[in-house]
Protein backbone atom coordinates (compact mmCIF):
# COMPACT_ATOMS: atom_id res chain seq x y z
CA UNK A 1 0.00 0.00 0.00
CA UNK A 2 1.34 3.21 -0.90
CA UNK A 3 1.69 5.77 1.96
CA UNK A 4 -0.81 9.15 0.70
CA UNK A 5 2.26 11.84 0.39
CA UNK A 6 1.48 15.71 0.26
CA UNK A 7 0.05 17.36 -2.67
CA UNK A 8 3.15 18.37 -4.25
CA UNK A 9 2.46 21.22 -7.28
CA UNK A 10 5.80 21.84 -9.01
CA UNK A 11 5.66 24.82 -11.66
CA UNK A 12 8.45 24.33 -14.50
CA UNK A 13 10.10 27.59 -14.44
CA UNK A 14 11.03 28.39 -18.19
CA UNK A 15 9.71 25.77 -19.56
CA UNK A 16 6.49 26.69 -18.32
CA UNK A 17 6.81 30.11 -19.90
CA UNK A 18 7.63 28.34 -22.88
CA UNK A 19 4.39 26.44 -23.17
CA UNK A 20 2.41 29.67 -22.13
CA UNK A 21 4.09 31.45 -24.86
CA UNK A 22 3.02 28.72 -27.34
CA UNK A 23 -0.55 28.70 -26.11
CA UNK A 24 -0.70 32.46 -26.66
CA UNK A 25 0.62 32.06 -29.92
CA UNK A 26 -1.86 29.56 -31.13
CA UNK A 27 -4.53 30.93 -29.48
CA UNK A 28 -3.76 34.31 -31.32
CA UNK A 29 -3.76 32.70 -35.08
CA UNK A 30 -7.10 31.19 -34.33
CA UNK A 31 -8.89 34.03 -33.02
CA UNK A 32 -6.72 37.09 -33.95
CA UNK A 33 -4.75 36.71 -37.22
CA UNK A 34 -6.99 34.91 -39.90
CA UNK A 35 -9.35 37.10 -42.28
CA UNK A 36 -13.47 36.37 -42.67
CA UNK A 37 -12.57 34.38 -45.82
CA UNK A 38 -9.53 32.31 -45.32
CA UNK A 39 -9.51 29.18 -42.45
CA UNK A 40 -6.51 29.35 -40.45
CA UNK A 41 -3.56 27.40 -41.12
CA UNK A 42 -3.08 24.65 -38.73
CA UNK A 43 -5.90 25.27 -37.43
CA UNK A 44 -7.01 22.50 -34.54
CA UNK A 45 -8.62 19.11 -35.66
CA UNK A 46 -11.96 19.02 -34.39
CA UNK A 47 -12.81 17.03 -31.28
CA UNK A 48 -16.29 15.17 -33.60
CA UNK A 49 -15.54 14.08 -36.97
CA UNK A 50 -18.17 15.37 -39.34
CA UNK A 51 -21.15 13.33 -40.06
CA UNK A 52 -20.85 12.97 -44.00
CA UNK A 53 -18.66 14.27 -46.87
CA UNK A 54 -21.43 17.23 -47.55
CA UNK A 55 -19.64 20.45 -48.63
CA UNK A 56 -19.74 23.02 -45.92
CA UNK A 57 -21.96 25.95 -45.56
CA UNK A 58 -21.24 29.39 -45.84
CA UNK A 59 -23.23 30.88 -43.14
CA UNK A 60 -23.36 35.04 -42.25
CA UNK A 61 -22.49 35.74 -39.16
CA UNK A 62 -20.76 39.60 -37.47
CA UNK A 63 -20.97 41.26 -40.82
CA UNK A 64 -19.01 38.64 -42.77
CA UNK A 65 -19.20 35.15 -44.49
CA UNK A 66 -17.74 32.30 -42.29
CA UNK A 67 -17.21 28.65 -43.72
CA UNK A 68 -17.94 26.10 -41.39
CA UNK A 69 -17.89 22.06 -41.81
CA UNK A 70 -20.49 20.22 -40.20
CA UNK A 71 -18.47 20.06 -37.08
CA UNK A 72 -19.74 23.43 -36.45
CA UNK A 73 -22.15 23.89 -33.70
CA UNK A 74 -25.73 25.15 -35.15
CA UNK A 75 -27.89 24.48 -32.16
CA UNK A 76 -27.11 24.65 -27.65
CA UNK A 77 -29.62 23.33 -25.53
CA UNK A 78 -29.26 23.75 -21.57
CA UNK A 79 -32.04 22.82 -19.07
CA UNK A 80 -35.18 23.08 -21.29
CA UNK A 81 -34.04 25.90 -22.68
CA UNK A 82 -32.85 26.00 -26.38
CA UNK A 83 -30.27 28.51 -28.39
CA UNK A 84 -29.59 28.72 -31.97
CA UNK A 85 -26.31 28.84 -32.43
CA UNK A 86 -24.47 31.96 -35.10
CA UNK A 87 -21.18 32.07 -35.96
CA UNK A 88 -18.81 35.13 -34.99
CA UNK A 89 -15.65 36.10 -36.30
CA UNK A 90 -13.01 36.85 -33.53
CA UNK A 91 -10.23 39.42 -34.60
CA UNK A 92 -7.25 40.49 -32.39
CA UNK A 93 -8.68 39.50 -29.55
CA UNK A 94 -11.86 41.85 -30.49
CA UNK A 95 -15.38 39.43 -29.40
CA UNK A 96 -17.89 41.80 -31.87
CA UNK A 97 -20.83 41.63 -29.84
CA UNK A 98 -24.06 43.97 -31.18
CA UNK A 99 -26.70 43.75 -28.70
CA UNK A 100 -29.60 43.57 -31.05
CA UNK A 101 -27.89 40.64 -32.78
CA UNK A 102 -28.49 38.17 -29.90
CA UNK A 103 -32.33 37.91 -28.49
CA UNK A 104 -33.24 35.05 -25.94
CA UNK A 105 -32.70 32.30 -27.96
CA UNK A 106 -29.74 33.29 -29.68
CA UNK A 107 -26.30 32.39 -28.62
CA UNK A 108 -23.02 33.41 -30.94
CA UNK A 109 -20.32 30.34 -31.38
CA UNK A 110 -16.74 31.71 -31.99
CA UNK A 111 -15.34 30.59 -35.31
CA UNK A 112 -12.59 28.19 -35.05
CA UNK A 113 -12.82 26.90 -31.48
CA UNK A 114 -13.46 23.24 -33.00
CA UNK A 115 -12.06 21.42 -29.33
CA UNK A 116 -12.88 23.61 -26.54
CA UNK A 117 -16.46 25.18 -27.67
CA UNK A 118 -16.40 29.03 -27.09
CA UNK A 119 -19.82 29.98 -26.98
CA UNK A 120 -21.49 33.60 -25.70
CA UNK A 121 -25.04 34.51 -24.80
CA UNK A 122 -26.89 37.85 -24.08
CA UNK A 123 -26.47 39.14 -20.79
CA UNK A 124 -29.82 39.24 -19.91
CA UNK A 125 -31.92 38.02 -16.52
CA UNK A 126 -32.89 34.61 -17.69
CA UNK A 127 -29.46 34.07 -19.20
CA UNK A 128 -27.94 35.33 -16.16
CA UNK A 129 -30.06 33.10 -13.88
CA UNK A 130 -29.27 30.15 -15.91
CA UNK A 131 -25.55 30.28 -16.01
CA UNK A 132 -25.33 31.24 -12.34
CA UNK A 133 -27.61 28.14 -11.12
CA UNK A 134 -26.30 25.49 -13.51
CA UNK A 135 -25.16 22.37 -11.10
CA UNK A 136 -23.33 19.48 -12.38
CA UNK A 137 -26.81 17.37 -13.22
CA UNK A 138 -27.86 19.92 -15.12
CA UNK A 139 -28.02 18.42 -19.01
CA UNK A 140 -25.73 20.78 -21.64
CA UNK A 141 -26.50 18.98 -25.37
CA UNK A 142 -24.63 20.62 -28.42
CA UNK A 143 -26.47 19.54 -31.94
CA UNK A 144 -23.43 20.02 -34.57
CA UNK A 145 -24.68 21.27 -38.49
CA UNK A 146 -24.16 17.79 -39.14
CA UNK A 147 -26.44 16.55 -36.83
CA UNK A 148 -23.95 15.22 -34.10
CA UNK A 149 -25.19 15.61 -30.84
CA UNK A 150 -22.56 15.55 -27.72
CA UNK A 151 -23.00 15.88 -24.32
CA UNK A 152 -20.95 18.55 -21.46
CA UNK A 153 -21.25 18.47 -18.02
CA UNK A 154 -20.99 22.01 -15.92
CA UNK A 155 -17.16 21.88 -14.23
CA UNK A 156 -17.25 25.61 -12.70
CA UNK A 157 -17.63 29.02 -13.18
CA UNK A 158 -16.01 31.83 -12.72
CA UNK A 159 -15.91 35.75 -12.92
CA UNK A 160 -12.98 36.96 -15.77
CA UNK A 161 -12.13 40.48 -17.39
CA UNK A 162 -13.01 40.76 -20.64
CA UNK A 163 -9.38 40.92 -22.30
CA UNK A 164 -8.60 37.49 -20.57
CA UNK A 165 -8.06 35.00 -23.13
CA UNK A 166 -6.48 32.35 -21.86
CA UNK A 167 -9.84 30.54 -20.53
CA UNK A 168 -10.94 29.89 -24.55
CA UNK A 169 -7.59 27.85 -25.20
CA UNK A 170 -8.13 24.89 -27.18
CA UNK A 171 -6.46 22.11 -25.46
CA UNK A 172 -8.99 19.43 -24.06
CA UNK A 173 -12.37 18.58 -25.01
CA UNK A 174 -15.06 20.78 -24.01
CA UNK A 175 -17.25 23.73 -23.74
CA UNK A 176 -17.07 27.58 -22.56
CA UNK A 177 -20.35 29.43 -22.00
CA UNK A 178 -19.84 32.95 -21.78
CA UNK A 179 -22.51 36.45 -20.84
CA UNK A 180 -22.05 39.12 -23.18
CA UNK A 181 -23.14 42.76 -22.64
CA UNK A 182 -22.40 42.78 -18.98
CA UNK A 183 -21.74 46.26 -17.48
CA UNK A 184 -17.69 46.85 -16.23
CA UNK A 185 -14.91 45.22 -16.70
CA UNK A 186 -15.78 41.43 -16.02
CA UNK A 187 -17.77 39.10 -17.33
CA UNK A 188 -19.29 35.36 -16.25
CA UNK A 189 -18.32 32.17 -17.69
CA UNK A 190 -18.98 28.81 -16.97
CA UNK A 191 -16.98 25.58 -17.80
CA UNK A 192 -18.37 22.69 -19.22
CA UNK A 193 -16.24 19.17 -19.81
CA UNK A 194 -17.17 16.74 -22.77
CA UNK A 195 -18.92 14.03 -21.89
CA UNK A 196 -18.04 10.81 -23.77
CA UNK A 197 -21.36 8.69 -22.35
CA UNK A 198 -21.50 6.31 -24.55
CA UNK A 199 -18.00 4.75 -24.55
CA UNK A 200 -18.29 1.67 -21.86
CA UNK A 201 -14.80 -0.13 -20.51
CA UNK A 202 -12.85 -2.11 -23.05
CA UNK A 203 -13.42 -5.71 -22.39
CA UNK A 204 -10.53 -8.71 -21.00
CA UNK A 205 -8.56 -5.77 -19.67
CA UNK A 206 -6.92 -7.10 -16.06
CA UNK A 207 -7.71 -3.85 -13.48
CA UNK A 208 -4.88 -3.38 -11.23
CA UNK A 209 -5.77 -3.07 -6.82
CA UNK A 210 -5.10 -0.19 -4.62
CA UNK A 211 -1.61 0.33 -3.93
CA UNK A 212 -0.34 -1.11 -7.17
CA UNK A 213 2.15 0.83 -9.33
CA UNK A 214 1.51 1.11 -13.12
CA UNK A 215 3.55 2.68 -15.32
CA UNK A 216 1.47 4.91 -18.10
CA UNK A 217 2.75 6.92 -20.56
CA UNK A 218 5.65 8.67 -18.95
CA UNK A 219 3.99 8.64 -15.59
CA UNK A 220 3.66 5.73 -12.67
CA UNK A 221 0.29 6.62 -11.12
CA UNK A 222 -1.27 3.97 -7.89
CA UNK A 223 -5.10 4.18 -6.38
CA UNK A 224 -4.38 5.16 -2.51
CA UNK A 225 -8.62 4.43 -2.35
CA UNK A 226 -11.89 5.40 -3.26
CA UNK A 227 -15.14 5.64 -1.50
CA UNK A 228 -18.83 6.95 -2.02
CA UNK A 229 -20.08 9.61 0.01
CA UNK A 230 -23.27 10.96 -0.12
CA UNK A 231 -25.53 13.30 0.96
CA UNK A 232 -23.84 15.69 -0.68
CA UNK A 233 -25.18 19.48 -0.10
CA UNK A 234 -25.87 21.02 -3.54
CA UNK A 235 -26.52 18.12 -5.29
CA UNK A 236 -30.06 16.25 -6.19
CA UNK A 237 -31.59 13.39 -4.26
CA UNK A 238 -30.70 10.58 -5.62
CA UNK A 239 -26.77 11.38 -6.74
CA UNK A 240 -23.59 11.54 -5.00
CA UNK A 241 -19.77 11.58 -5.32
CA UNK A 242 -17.63 8.81 -6.06
CA UNK A 243 -13.63 10.01 -4.51
CA UNK A 244 -10.18 8.54 -5.75
CA UNK A 245 -7.02 9.23 -4.01
CA UNK A 246 -4.60 8.81 -6.32
CA UNK A 247 -0.49 9.61 -6.53
CA UNK A 248 1.64 10.16 -9.64
CA UNK A 249 5.24 10.32 -10.61
CA UNK A 250 7.09 11.85 -13.75
CA UNK A 251 8.50 8.74 -14.73
CA UNK A 252 9.78 9.99 -18.40
CA UNK A 253 11.51 12.78 -19.37
CA UNK A 254 9.40 15.33 -20.34
CA UNK A 255 7.26 17.57 -18.18
CA UNK A 256 3.39 16.46 -17.86
CA UNK A 257 0.62 19.38 -17.22
CA UNK A 258 -0.95 17.70 -14.31
CA UNK A 259 -4.13 19.75 -15.75
CA UNK A 260 -4.84 17.72 -18.40
CA UNK A 261 -4.46 14.15 -16.83
CA UNK A 262 -7.36 12.01 -18.76
CA UNK A 263 -9.45 10.32 -16.25
CA UNK A 264 -12.95 8.28 -15.94
CA UNK A 265 -14.86 5.99 -13.47
CA UNK A 266 -16.93 3.17 -15.44
CA UNK A 267 -19.41 1.20 -13.28
CA UNK A 268 -20.53 -2.28 -12.99
CA UNK A 269 -22.51 -2.19 -16.59
CA UNK A 270 -19.92 -0.09 -18.35
CA UNK A 271 -21.34 2.98 -17.99
CA UNK A 272 -18.59 6.13 -17.95
CA UNK A 273 -18.37 9.04 -15.54
CA UNK A 274 -16.78 11.88 -16.34
CA UNK A 275 -14.16 13.72 -13.99
CA UNK A 276 -16.05 16.69 -11.79
CA UNK A 277 -14.14 19.64 -10.57
CA UNK A 278 -16.14 20.23 -7.76
CA UNK A 279 -16.51 16.69 -6.67
CA UNK A 280 -12.84 16.71 -6.78
CA UNK A 281 -12.37 19.81 -4.66
CA UNK A 282 -14.15 17.99 -2.43
CA UNK A 283 -11.78 15.19 -1.98
CA UNK A 284 -8.80 15.08 0.90
CA UNK A 285 -6.37 16.42 -1.87
CA UNK A 286 -8.27 18.36 -4.83
CA UNK A 287 -8.02 17.81 -8.20
CA UNK A 288 -4.66 17.70 -9.67
CA UNK A 289 -2.58 20.98 -11.20
CA UNK A 290 0.91 22.23 -12.04
CA UNK A 291 3.43 20.39 -13.86
CA UNK A 292 5.11 17.42 -12.72
CA UNK A 293 8.80 17.51 -13.10
CA UNK A 294 10.52 13.90 -14.09
CA UNK A 295 10.72 12.44 -10.95
CA UNK A 296 8.38 14.69 -8.45
CA UNK A 297 5.39 12.99 -6.84
CA UNK A 298 1.80 14.73 -6.63
CA UNK A 299 -1.21 13.53 -4.46
CA UNK A 300 -4.37 14.91 -5.81
CA UNK A 301 -8.34 13.03 -5.54
CA UNK A 302 -10.18 12.93 -8.89
CA UNK A 303 -14.04 12.98 -8.10
CA UNK A 304 -17.13 11.95 -9.98
CA UNK A 305 -20.85 12.50 -10.27
CA UNK A 306 -22.47 9.23 -9.88
CA UNK A 307 -25.95 7.89 -8.70
CA UNK A 308 -26.20 6.99 -5.08
CA UNK A 309 -26.56 3.27 -5.90
CA UNK A 310 -24.05 2.39 -7.98
CA UNK A 311 -24.34 -0.95 -9.38
CA UNK A 312 -21.88 -3.61 -8.77
CA UNK A 313 -19.66 -4.18 -5.80
CA UNK A 314 -16.80 -2.09 -7.53
CA UNK A 315 -15.77 0.34 -10.21
CA UNK A 316 -12.91 0.86 -12.57
CA UNK A 317 -10.83 3.99 -12.55
CA UNK A 318 -8.93 4.77 -15.36
CA UNK A 319 -5.80 6.95 -15.68
CA UNK A 320 -3.54 8.63 -18.54
CA UNK A 321 -1.14 11.63 -18.39
CA UNK A 322 -1.98 12.63 -21.44
CA UNK A 323 -4.56 12.71 -24.38
CA UNK A 324 -1.85 10.79 -26.72
CA UNK A 325 -4.27 7.82 -27.21
CA UNK A 326 -2.40 5.40 -25.35
CA UNK A 327 -4.09 2.75 -23.57
CA UNK A 328 -4.97 4.24 -19.63
CA UNK A 329 -4.27 2.77 -16.15
CA UNK A 330 -7.23 0.93 -14.91
CA UNK A 331 -7.38 0.15 -11.17
CA UNK A 332 -10.89 -1.97 -9.39
CA UNK A 333 -11.94 -0.22 -6.46
CA UNK A 334 -14.95 -1.02 -4.02
CA UNK A 335 -17.93 0.62 -4.17
CA UNK A 336 -18.47 0.40 -0.39
CA UNK A 337 -16.00 0.57 1.76
CA UNK A 338 -15.56 -2.82 4.40
CA UNK A 339 -16.86 -2.60 7.79
CA UNK A 340 -14.15 -1.69 10.26
CA UNK A 341 -12.11 -4.84 12.25
CA UNK A 342 -14.18 -4.29 15.43
CA UNK A 343 -11.67 -4.20 18.38
CA UNK A 344 -11.10 -7.06 20.33
CA UNK A 345 -13.03 -6.79 23.71
CA UNK A 346 -10.50 -6.07 26.49
CA UNK A 347 -10.52 -9.65 28.59
CA UNK A 348 -7.93 -8.76 31.07
CA UNK A 349 -7.33 -5.37 33.18
CA UNK A 350 -3.05 -5.83 33.59
CA UNK A 351 -0.64 -3.38 35.44
CA UNK A 352 3.02 -3.79 35.60
CA UNK A 353 4.36 -2.58 39.00
CA UNK A 354 8.35 -3.36 38.17
CA UNK A 355 10.90 -4.26 35.42
CA UNK A 356 14.12 -4.96 36.94
CA UNK A 357 17.69 -7.06 35.75
CA UNK A 358 18.20 -10.26 37.83
CA UNK A 359 21.43 -9.96 40.42
CA UNK A 360 23.59 -11.73 37.93
CA UNK A 361 22.05 -9.42 35.19
CA UNK A 362 21.56 -12.55 33.06
CA UNK A 363 17.79 -11.94 32.92
CA UNK A 364 15.10 -9.44 32.89
CA UNK A 365 12.15 -10.14 35.82
CA UNK A 366 8.29 -8.14 35.25
CA UNK A 367 6.07 -8.18 37.78
CA UNK A 368 2.79 -7.00 38.17
CA UNK A 369 -1.17 -8.05 38.61
CA UNK A 370 -3.95 -8.84 36.53
CA UNK A 371 -7.77 -9.05 36.66
CA UNK A 372 -10.82 -10.65 34.40
CA UNK A 373 -13.11 -8.29 33.79
CA UNK A 374 -15.32 -10.43 31.73
CA UNK A 375 -18.60 -12.70 32.61
CA UNK A 376 -16.40 -15.41 32.08
CA UNK A 377 -13.22 -17.41 32.85
CA UNK A 378 -9.91 -16.64 31.15
CA UNK A 379 -6.86 -18.77 30.54
CA UNK A 380 -3.12 -16.91 30.26
CA UNK A 381 -0.57 -19.75 28.63
CA UNK A 382 2.80 -18.85 27.06
CA UNK A 383 1.42 -17.66 23.94
CA UNK A 384 -0.01 -14.73 25.88
CA UNK A 385 3.19 -13.30 26.74
CA UNK A 386 5.52 -11.84 24.82
CA UNK A 387 8.58 -9.68 25.27
CA UNK A 388 10.32 -8.37 22.01
CA UNK A 389 13.52 -6.33 21.66
CA UNK A 390 13.79 -5.15 17.89
CA UNK A 391 13.02 -7.39 15.98
CA UNK A 392 14.47 -10.55 18.46
CA UNK A 393 11.81 -12.42 20.29
CA UNK A 394 12.95 -13.12 24.09
CA UNK A 395 12.09 -16.53 25.54
CA UNK A 396 10.09 -16.72 28.79
CA UNK A 397 12.54 -18.43 31.30
CA UNK A 398 10.25 -19.00 34.35
CA UNK A 399 6.64 -17.23 35.65
CA UNK A 400 5.01 -17.27 39.70
CA UNK A 401 2.74 -18.92 39.27
CA UNK A 402 3.52 -21.53 36.69
CA UNK A 403 1.32 -21.27 33.66
CA UNK A 404 -1.44 -22.18 32.53
CA UNK A 405 -3.32 -19.06 34.97
CA UNK A 406 -7.05 -19.33 35.15
CA UNK A 407 -8.89 -16.26 36.17
CA UNK A 408 -12.63 -16.57 37.33
CA UNK A 409 -14.78 -13.52 36.38
CA UNK A 410 -13.74 -10.36 38.77
CA UNK A 411 -10.49 -12.85 39.61
CA UNK A 412 -7.17 -10.86 40.28
CA UNK A 413 -3.73 -12.52 40.49
CA UNK A 414 -0.02 -10.61 41.01
CA UNK A 415 2.38 -12.40 38.82
CA UNK A 416 6.10 -12.66 37.98
CA UNK A 417 7.51 -13.34 34.21
CA UNK A 418 11.60 -14.26 34.12
CA UNK A 419 12.92 -13.15 30.85
CA UNK A 420 16.35 -13.85 28.99
CA UNK A 421 18.33 -10.88 29.11
CA UNK A 422 17.16 -8.87 25.96
CA UNK A 423 20.13 -7.44 23.33
CA UNK A 424 18.66 -4.14 24.29
CA UNK A 425 17.90 -1.93 26.81
CA UNK A 426 15.13 -1.79 26.00
CA UNK A 427 12.10 -3.87 24.86
CA UNK A 428 8.14 -4.32 24.78
CA UNK A 429 6.15 -6.36 26.93
CA UNK A 430 2.79 -7.73 26.25
CA UNK A 431 0.62 -9.78 27.98
CA UNK A 432 -2.76 -10.44 26.22
CA UNK A 433 -4.29 -6.91 24.75
CA UNK A 434 -2.43 -5.07 26.57
CA UNK A 435 1.53 -3.59 25.88
CA UNK A 436 3.99 -1.61 27.96
CA UNK A 437 7.66 -0.38 26.49
CA UNK A 438 10.01 -1.06 28.91
CA UNK A 439 13.10 1.12 28.79
CA UNK A 440 16.29 1.80 31.22
CA UNK A 441 16.00 -1.70 32.52
CA UNK A 442 17.41 -2.24 36.08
Amino acid sequence: MVTPQRRIILIGGAGGLIFLALVCVALGIVLATRSPSTPAAGRATPALPPASSVPPPIISGAGASVPLTLTAPSLLEIRDRKFEVMPVEVVKGTWPYQRDTLRTNKAVWVYGTLINYVIGLEANSDNTTLLQSLTETDPIKMTTFGGKASSFRYSGRQWVTVDKTDVFRQIRPGMTLVLLGEKGDSRLLVSATYVAADEVAPAGEAAARVGTLVDVSGARVTALGGKLVNNVAGLPAGSAYYLVDFSVTGSGSGVLDASLFQMALLDASGKRYALSIPASQAGSYGPPGGQLLPGATLTATAGFVVPESLPGASVIWTFTPRGDGSSPARFQLSVAEPPPTPEPRALAVVQLTGARYSNDATEVIVSGGIGNTSKQAITVSLSDINLQSGVTLVAVKSTEPALPWTLQPGQNLAFTINFARPPAGAAIFRLMQSSFELSGLQ
